[in-house]
């Protein structure tokens, strides 16, 4: 059996790990047309911050390691250009080598990624403008930062990256600037969240501008309808969209957000080709459809799903789906979501209760915090169907819990019985979690 996999990142390495863990004798093939293998994308903003931390440290493996020890063929520099489902084969590019050939195949991954939405306006193509999505990215503005030392920086977009890179860029000693097109931050975020990260923008004096249209960069200006703006680079961090091309060229079905289409064993509408990662759909459990929620969790949980229903093609599990789990740091705060939001209730007109508690994060104990935790359940019957957390100290554990919870479809009756741990230094002996449980009792 001969498996190829377009992408070698997070789902297309978990394809290719799982197929040789569970067939020795497959031959694997990963074309990854960067020059780099599966990493930590999410650490990224985190590895700025030290000028001495190669940015190889964020590999998953090392290609020996993939190569020697799993046994794959992992092929750098080498860009799949068509894909012939009937012939079953891929055309691929050898950079390294300038020369083209045909690979064939008996299944097919396709584990192309997304890419960042791109600002096609006058300047914008500056070299001190830079889109924070691959390492080679991270090489560049890593570059900028420690050798032309820059007194502030102007982020486009107010999504979860470019906020790690607030909090990252502020405690660099480097100013940031967010300009941000829509009217608010974190729409996916209860109000009763959201305003707690502007206090904390408020509090370090950090701007941002919403409501922003931008125009044009001139030099160092960012021209806006909302005014001028000057800084001596730019981040942009405007969202993603999947990597589908090449797919759709060989005649491949799209779906939610433009993703790859997949069923529930992740195959697609061309014959023994599966997809996986964050250019796919991703099955949402609570709405019972396919939904675009790019995350790394769920890229190496569907492309190890991938790897073993190719193996067992005669038995293929289901992927269980997501539940839209998240977190993030921002300076001394975690800001966490799980579940449904408010946007998705009321698009469904489901009859929800919202109740929320501030309260701290452990008991008598030095070193603790405080806390907001929202929940969302179905009125009446007290089913939890979402939550949100923002605070100091241990969050997105407590995140985890909640995670499980809904997962496993428990009320709010029952969150309240969980026999939670209680230490001084661990909570307070009524766990922020049992006291929002019991508030929401109060309300459904």
């Amino acid at each position: 059996m001969k498996t190829v996999i377009i992408g070698g990142v997070a789902g297309g390495l978990s394809a290719a790990s799982q197929i040789k863990r569970e067939d020795h004798g497959a031959q694997v093939i990963v074309l990854e047309k960067s020059g780099d293998v599966s990493y930590a994308a999410c650490g990224m903003p985190y590895n700025l911050f030290y000028k001495d931390k190669p940015v190889e440290d964020l590999y998953a493996l090392g290609l020996d390691t993939i190569r020697n020890e799993r046994g794959i063929d992992y092929r750098l520099h080498h860009e799949v250009v068509a894909i012939d489902p009937v012939r079953k084969e891929v055309t691929v590019v050898d950079h390294e080598l300038s020369r083209e050939y045909h690979e064939n195949y008996d299944y097919l991954v396709y584990a192309a990624g997304n890419q960042p939405y791109r600002l096609s306006l006058p300047g914008f193509d500056d070299a001190d403008v830079f889109y924070f999505k691959t390492l080679d990215d991270m090489r560049q503005v890593k570059k900028i930062i420690y050798e032309k030392f820059p007194a502030n920086v102007i982020l486009v977009g107010s999504g979860y990256t470019n906020l790690e890179l607030v909090d990252v860029l502020y405690n660099m000693k480097i100013t940031p600037i967010i300009l941000e097109k829509s009217a608010m931050i974190l729409p996916s975020f209860a109000e009763e969240i959201r305003s707690k990260v502007l206090a904390k923008l408020e509090e370090k004096g950090i701007r941002l501008h919403t409501n922003v249209d931008i125009i044009e960069k001139r030099g160092a200006v960012v021209r806006t309808t909302s005014g001028d703006y000057a800084a001596d680079m730019v981040v942009i961090s405007i969202g993603v969209k999947p990597n589908t091309t090449l797919f759709l060229a060989a005649g491949g079905e799209v779906g939610v957000g433009g993703a790859v289409k997949v069923d529930r064993f992740l195959r697609t509408n061309l014959p023994d080709v599966f997809a996986a990662g964050d250019c796919a759909e991703h099955y949402v459990r609570q709405l019972g459809r396919n939904g675009y929620m790019p995350l790394g969790p769920v890229a190496n949980k569907q492309g190890r799903l991938v790897g073993s229903n190719i193996v067992n093609n005669n038995a293929m599990k289901m992927f269980y789906g997501i539940d839209q789990t998240a977190v993030f740091k921002f300076f001394d705060l975690t800001i966490a979501t799980t579940g449904l939001n408010e946007r998705q209730l009321q698009e469904g007109c489901a009859q929800y209760i919202k109740t929320y508690v501030d309260t701290p994060t452990r008991g008598a104990f030095s070193g603790g915090g405080t806390m907001r935790l929202l929940l969302l359940c179905e009125k009446g019957t007290g089913l939890l169907l979402g939550g949100q957390m923002i605070g100091q100290d241990v969050v997105a554990k407590r995140l985890d819990v909640l995670a499980t919870a809904i997962y496993k479809q428990m009320t709010v009756f029952e969150l309240a019985e969980l026999d939670l741990s209680y230490a001084p230094p661990y909570a307070p002996v009524w766990d922020p979690l049992l006291i929002a449980a019991n508030k929401a009792i109060k309300e459904v």
